[in-house]
């Protein structure tokens, strides 16, 4: 008898394993799932009355996305692109526990209890959290923006009159270009080359606008000038290429950067550069891989500013992308 029951039980598990794996979604559904999660947190203020519905979208993909990773699947680009909506999701914490349901939250959150690693069913959390430790480092902070704000009158309100022209002349020299209006422009930069002829900016406007105007002899002249006030070449290519963005040359700011990364490919402002550059020229796919290897550097480098904005640029521009992943 105890044989027999035996028999059944082993005979009842393999149905129930036969079952299961009969119901386990195609690696296209998966990916289908993910580009729901990405439109939805993309337009998160849409999703009033179904937020629940998005947390247990989300379970789905990690679920899934586990099993096939479990057996082998190369499943790091839908990791990847879940892991940017991810962030976005985390930004907007606040928005989203306004926007929940908070007794259904508790309720379902009671009937599944999830574990901590599944961090969306404990966003609540997370943002009273993050609530409390701003109120701290605005406390912490508090002596120093008072220290800031004395500072700044006196070195910004009471600049010494020279200081107070220099400025002037290359705020005006900006408006001049933002007008088109070339020649007043550099001579508002020769006017700041007057009262400091060692600061190297104005140079590198002035080639910039005369490489623009077709005057490439008088620029190469100007930027050899700059150039020998720079203590870094890398730091003069970089300012050069910001200026060929601003006044709109954007083959010529590529090839600066690329000249720059060459000497320098970690350069993590010149990455960022760059994928501005691509972004501006519509070309969707260069300025993702850019941004992800800025991600990656900035990570490694632990650079606190350019990682949400590296992780921010990638998911927006991966909404530019079409709905199939490779």
């Amino acid at each position: 008898m105890a044989k027999e029951e035996r028999g059944n039980t082993i005979n009842t598990v393999m149905r129930m394993e036969k079952e299961k794996y009969q119901n386990i979604p195609g690696l296209d559904e998966v990916r289908t799932w993910i580009e729901e999660y990405v439109k939805k947190v993309a337009n998160l203020r849409d999703q009033r009355g179904q937020e629940i519905e998005l947390l247990y979208l989300r379970d789905r993909i990690e679920e899934w996305l586990s099993f096939y990773g479990s057996k082998g699947a190369f499943v790091d680009p839908e990791k990847t692109r879940v892991g940017n909506f991810d962030a976005l999701l985390e930004k907007q914490g606040s928005l989203l526990v306004k926007m929940l349901d908070k007794k259904r939250f508790e309720e379902e959150r009671k009937k599944i209890k999830p574990s901590k690693e599944r961090w969306w069913w404990w966003i609540d959390e997370r943002v009273k959290r993050e609530k409390i430790m701003k109120l701290r480092r605005q406390m912490a902070l508090l002596g120093i923006v008072i220290a800031a704000l004395l500072s700044l009158y006196f070195l910004v309100f009471r600049l010494p009159p020279t200081e107070k022209k220099y400025l002037d002349a290359l705020s005006r020299a900006e408006q001049l270009m933002d007008a088109g209006r070339w020649t007043e422009a550099i001579a508002a930069c020769e006017e700041a080359i007057a009262i400091f002829p060692d600061r190297p900016n104005p140079y590198v406007i002035i080639g910039c606008i005369r490489e623009k105007l077709g005057e490439e002899n008088q620029a190469q002249e100007i930027f050899s000038q700059a150039e020998s006030l720079y203590a870094k070449r890398v730091d003069f290519l970089l300012e050069k290429a910001l200026w060929y963005f601003r006044l709109g040359m954007t083959d010529r700011s590529l090839a600066t950067l690329s000249e720059l990364l060459k000497e320098d490919p970690e350069n993590l402002s010149a990455l960022n550069l760059l994928g501005s550059v691509y972004e501006a020229e519509n070309r969707v796919v260069e300025a993702i891989k850019v941004y992800e290897r800025l991600l990656e550097l900035a990570e490694k480098k632990e650079d606190l500013n350019l990682i949400p904005i590296a992780k921010m640029k990638i998911g927006m521009l991966q909404l530019k992308l079409p709905l199939t992943l490779p």
